[in-house]
């Protein structure tokens, strides 16, 4: 243990208003330079010091970023030896643990009085906050807590949870801006950070003025307030019903299979009125499933991630002659002539197209909501886009998008009607027409 001694430290006051806290779960989302990496650790040593025997954690979701920056930072700011076992013992009974996102699940018989995420966004969704919540049954402190801090990453679950819809008071929210903090900055870095206003201002809108708009982000394929605006159209189904569904199957066992149905509403209008998941289910399984569904929403055409399993459910599939099933090969040419360079780019930018232009309505999910905010895309060549694999995201920690791929697969394979003729409409029982619209109409399904 270092020799005890008084530091005396001038806080601004959203980190005295975040340090001082005893909201259960305060979180401090600030720009760069603000002090919320010192802040989330001086909370920690605060809690430990003041009440004995108290256990107490912070998570990063890497190991790299846990041992390169977090247990270093702790080490430079209090001075205090970080054990092999990753741990900090006080004489008073107290101990701190650092633990990486893999680490934590394995903590099933462990209570916390305290616990702190630091760099929250970098989690992909709340599954970890909330195993939290349940380790949170320590008796050594008035209160306890999950203490947060981030950088703002656009309309993702921090937002979500802090920012738009807070389900309690317990939910304390903290903001601030780089130059909230400048007085405690070098004037060199404060003057860089505005330059930046011009030279990157994606950057400096998001990063240092903590803006969360979730079109901040060069990389990404859909923008939040399209996303957004699309769930709210309100599109009302016709009585008789074009519909097409669509169908990613999981590779990996962390993976689920997603079916997703859509309805044509409109020429070249689309309403998206069915999606499910299912976990860790076989071929088999899978394709009993989409038969059964097919009762419900009597879909003309099916499109079928067609790799590893999924090739396997577009064979079994394939037999029906109900609907038409379609194999979709991301990495395969498109058909006649495109900018693409494979369907699956081609696929997520007409999804994107019919997003932005109004032409979808989607299911008010709000996982569908942030999958659709980890589709990104690259350049290679002469300004040719790419979407990144599914593989790479994963590699980071990304859960995979199954149910946007289900979506796009759906709509990439959909028999788009171009208008909605009276005489196109083949009513059950009835000879059909020269065009039929629908060969297996369901009346009694207006707003399924």
């Amino acid at each position: 243990m270092a020799e005890d001694k008084q530091v005396k430290i001038e806080l601004i006051p959203q980190q005295a208003d975040f340090v001082t806290s005893e909201h259960r779960f305060p979180h401090f989302i600030g720009g760069i330079g603000t002090g919320k990496t010192y802040c989330l650790l001086l909370k920690c040593v605060r809690y430990a010091q003041t009440y004995p025997g108290s256990v107490c954690m912070i998570v990063r979701k890497t190991f790299t970023d846990l041992h390169d920056s977090t247990l270093a930072d702790f080490t430079e700011y209090f001075g205090l030896t970080v054990d092999q076992h990753k741990e900090v013992k006080f004489e008073n009974g107290s101990r701190i643990m650092f633990r990486h996102g893999s680490e934590i699940e394995v903590l099933k018989n462990i209570n916390l009085d305290w616990c702190g995420i630091e760099q929250a966004e970098e989690f992909e969704d709340d599954t970890q906050f909330n195993f939290l919540r349940d380790r949170m049954r320590g008796k050594h402190g008035p209160y306890q807590q999950i203490a947060l801090i981030s950088n703002c990453n656009g309309h993702n679950w921090c937002w979500r949870m802090w920012v738009n819809n807070p389900s309690s008071e317990d939910f304390h929210l903290i903001t601030a801006t780089t130059f909230d903090n400048a007085k405690n900055l070098p004037a060199k870095f404060i003057e860089d950070q505005k330059a930046r206003e011009k030279d990157s201002p994606r950057h400096f809108r998001r990063m240092v003025m903590n803006d969360f708009s979730e079109d901040l982000a060069d990389d990404n394929v859909f923008r939040s307030s399209d996303i957004i605006r699309s769930s709210q159209l309100g599109f009302t189904l016709p009585k008789f019903v074009n519909y097409a569904a669509g169908l990613d199957v999981g590779r990996y066992g962390t993976d689920a299979s997603c079916l997703t149905i859509l309805a044509q509403v409109g020429p070249k209008k689309w309403k998206q009125v069915f999606m499910e998941e299912k976990q860790g289910w076989g071929a088999p399984a899978i394709v009993g499933w989409v038969k059964d569904m097919w009762q419900k929403f009597p879909f003309s055409t099916l499109g079928v991630d067609d790799i590893g399993v999924g090739g396997g459910c577009k064979d079994y599939l394939n037999d029906s002659s109900k609907f038409t099933t379609y194999g979709f090969i991301a990495n395969e040419k498109p058909n006649g002539e495109s900018v693409y360079p494979n369907k699956k780019s081609e696929g997520m930018f007409r999804l994107e197209e019919y997003i932005s232009k109004e032409w979808l309505e989607i299911l008010p999910d709000i996982y569908l909501h942030e999958e659709f905010m980890t589709v990104k895309y690259y350049y290679r060549g002469e300004s040719i886009k790419y979407i990144v694999s599914k593989d790479e995201l994963r590699s980071k920690g990304i859960k995979s998008y199954n149910k946007v791929d289900a979506l796009m697969i759906a709509l990439y394979y959909a028999d788009e009607k171009d208008s909605f003729d009276w005489d196109d409409i083949v009513v059950p029982g009835v000879v059909p027409s020269k065009k039929p619209l629908q060969q297996f109409a369901i009346t009694d399904l207006v707003n399924p």
